[in-house]
């Protein structure tokens, strides 16, 4: 399946929005990144259900690092759903996580991880149903 160049700008957008979310504590933009039914899960640990759980989850500022630093954002392929719920992308990109106040003489710890998403077209745009995280890949 190919995409047009609207929808892979839509797409790539989508961890940076989910970072900013974060970031700013505004846990409802990230009605702007997933689908109200969208699951996401940490590989081996802990598994949110539905928008509403992500966003109580994602809301409370002392289970975030300060920041969320995205990269190596790509997409990995984009195909046709066989049950014909229309195109399902699979987007990748990695995380970079500052610990603690930075500053140039004192740099922070890192520690980063690996996203793995599902993204499916919706009336409302392009959006991550089923996001996967894993730290330290």
């Amino acid at each position: 399946m190919k995409l047009n160049v609207e929808d892979r700008l839509d797409i790539l957008e989508l961890p940076a929005r989910y970072a900013d979310a974060l970031d700013t504590l505004q846990p409802d933009h990230l009605r702007d990144v997933f689908t109200d039914d969208a699951i996401w899960e940490m590989i081996g640990g802990l598994r949110l259900e539905g928008l509403e759980e992500i966003m109580a989850f994602m809301g409370k500022p002392d289970v975030h690092p300060g920041a969320h630093l995205m990269t190596n954002i790509y997409i990995a392929s984009a195909t046709e759903d066989p049950d014909g719920g229309g195109p399902v992308v699979h987007l990748a990109s990695r995380g970079v996580y500052p610990i603690g106040p930075s500053d140039r003489h004192n740099p922070s710890a890192v520690f980063y991880g690996r996203y793995d998403d599902d993204v499916v077209q919706t009336t409302a745009g392009w959006r991550i149903a089923h996001r996967r995280y894993q730290h330290g890949v």
